[in-house]
């Protein structure tokens, strides 16, 4: 026969394995959750990040495109480009009816205007801001202007990127590799596609 104390000692001993155990299984229950919650959380975070992020440089995309109507060519600079945005008088001739038509009275009207009045930014708003990306803590975009000669004729080109590890800063480092750069233009070719589109 066992004694009082042989049995008590036997139940404490019963409860700490079983405290144990259920301590190992809420353990391996939080690793399982966080090894599928990981991946999804990223993706979000991801998804958040990259639309901000590409809608960004489609503003800047648009500055470009003020920038060079003003100076006849591409900014190669964000301080630059911003400022241009906001000081630069911008002259276009627009031709009314058919200048190879003789039949049809043809008339030249320029007008002039700055860029601030007349462009409408997507992802930034406040002007300013356009040169970060965004949730990346103040990093800034990386641009280059050039001309490029193609055959005869030179051409200006840029290119904007937003590197992997600036537009997904303190996000989880593992899942980092299965993302690109995000590039818009090009110094090599005469493109502005983006490498999202």
């Amino acid at each position: 026969m066992r004694s009082l104390k042989q049995d008590i000692i036997m139940k404490i001993g019963k409860l700490v394995v079983v405290f144990a155990l259920w301590l190992a299984v809420a353990g391996l229950g939080y690793w399982l959750y966080k090894i599928i919650q990981d991946p999804v959380q990223f993706e979000k975070d991801y998804s958040l990040r990259f639309e901000a992020t590409t809608n960004r440089m489609e503003d800047i995309r648009l500055a470009q495109s003020y920038y060079f109507k003003a100076t006849g060519k591409y900014a190669g600079d964000l301080d630059a480009l911003i400022a241009s945005i906001k000081n630069d008088l911008i002259t276009e001739v627009v031709v009314n009816g058919n200048a190879d038509d003789t039949a049809v009275v043809t008339t030249y009207d320029t007008l002039r205007y700055y860029a601030i009045d007349k462009i409408v930014f997507s992802g930034t708003n406040n002007l300013d801001s356009l040169k970060y990306i965004p949730y990346s803590g103040g990093e800034t975009f990386d641009l280059q202007a050039d001309q490029l000669k193609l055959q005869r004729v030179e051409v200006p080109v840029y290119e904007v990127v937003a590197t992997k590890a600036k537009y997904l800063k303190n996000l989880n480092e593992e899942y980092l590799d299965l993302k690109d750069d995000l590039v818009l233009g090009s110094v090599t070719m005469a493109t502005e596609k983006a490498s999202w589109e």
